[in-house]
């Protein structure tokens, strides 16, 4: 599975979506309990989707966005009885994007339409009503997000005319944009994670190949380090942290991958 998106629930990770083997988009909710070493589908999406955004407000999992044949505008909330509901709608189409929350608040970052990068930012604090706080300097789709000490980083991504190297960060009290750095390459598809503080930044595409780097970001403004590398290459993956330990689930290379690699702090 590819292009999927991740959400912590407790002690288990949802994988929700994505791509499959054959190219066709899911519906499945896959369950993975580390702890316990097993995955099973535990539910199913009311629309299926894929490169969609996820991230939890108000202790409710939701799935924004994304796409099917075409980029999506449905905000699909993960019921506790199991199954999705279908709650909201982003003001435009989106897929491609990422979703992060921060202060009781959701934001919607990144992603478009292939034609068309949306450069808004939006929050929602109920996943039905959203507003616009800022608008990132460069409209980025497929960027890495990670939200850490309130402030949002994005880094990465593609525009209308390649992929980036910039690192951008938006403070959402203020609608705040600026540029905070850049990667050693333009780089797109790749995943962030935070884990005990630091930002990484792992696998990805430059000039359209996966990659096997994990990059860590000097969140004062130093250079980007290179921290170690993922047994594969891998693009596209889904993230998720849990218990302190970093998880790429699927993504892919050549193909759809099936495979969830762990990083761990040294």
């Amino acid at each position: 599975m590819t292009r999927a998106a991740a959400i912590v629930d407790g002690s288990s990770i949802l994988v929700c979506g994505g791509l499959t083997a054959n190219g066709s988009t899911t519906g499945s909710i896959i369950r993975l309990e580390p702890e316990a070493g097993q995955v099973r589908t535990a539910a199913r999406l009311a629309s299926p989707v894929h490169d969609a955004g996820a991230a939890t407000l108000d202790g409710s999992g939701l799935v924004l966005g994304g796409g099917a044949r075409l980029a999506g505008t449905s905000v699909q909330r993960l019921e506790p009885t199991g199954g999705t509901l279908t709650i909201g709608r982003l003001p435009a189409p989106r897929a491609d994007l990422s979703a992060v929350s921060v202060a009781g608040e959701l934001l919607v970052v990144g992603g478009g339409t292939p034609s068309a990068p949306d450069a808004r930012v939006l929050a929602t604090t109920d996943g039905v009503r959203f507003r616009t706080i800022a608008r990132l300097a460069r409209a980025v789709r497929y960027p890495a997000v990670a939200a850490v000490g309130g402030i949002v980083y994005v880094i990465g991504g593609t525009t209308g005319a390649g992929d980036t190297t910039a690192i951008q960060a938006i403070d959402p009290l203020t609608g705040a944009v600026r540029a905070v750095g850049q990667m050693p390459a333009a780089i797109s598809h790749a995943s962030a994670l935070v884990i005990d503080g630091s930002l990484l930044i792992a696998g990805g595409r430059v000039g359209g190949r996966p990659q096997d780097l994990v990059w860590r970001i000097d969140l004062d403004g130093g250079p980007v380090e290179r921290v170690g590398r993922l047994p594969y290459t891998v693009s596209d993956a889904a993230a998720a942290v849990l218990g302190g330990t970093g998880y790429l689930i699927g993504g892919e290379r050549r193909g759809p991958l099936d495979t969830i690699i762990t990083l761990q702090p040294d």
